[in-house]
């Protein structure tokens, strides 16, 4: 498992900041609601991990829609970028996940409003 590193933001990774990234991992939807409807204030959605990824980008890569809609409910940012500069739309697009790049463009429009 991969340990998620922090932004400036926020303080260190907790165990339930670790609870949610093997959520996502798994692509376990039902537990990472769990986590985020309890734990509140603690959890971080923007997080990166050590390889500079975010739980969106990681869904986006999985093409997991249903963990990328409930992490955009929960207010993961859809305009950050990865290490490499790409953020979830450019994942979800190149790794041809055209529901996933349509619902991103849908939310991030309707971010602005």
């Amino acid at each position: 498992m991969t340990q998620m590193m922090t932004t400036p933001t926020n303080p260190a990774g907790n165990a339930y900041q670790k609870d949610f990234l093997v959520a996502v991992r798994d692509g376990n939807k039902d537990e990472l609601e769990r986590i985020l409807e309890t734990k509140d204030g603690k959890i971080n959605v923007n997080l990166y991990d050590t390889e500079g990824q975010t739980a969106l980008h990681l869904s986006c890569l999985d093409g997991n829609f249903e963990l990328v809609k409930l992490l955009v409910k929960f207010g993961a940012d859809v305009k950050l970028a990865n290490r490499d500069g790409w953020n979830a739309l450019h994942i979800a697009a190149y790794s041809g996940h055209q529901d996933i790049a349509l619902y991103l463009i849908s939310a991030n429009r309707n971010s602005k409003r």
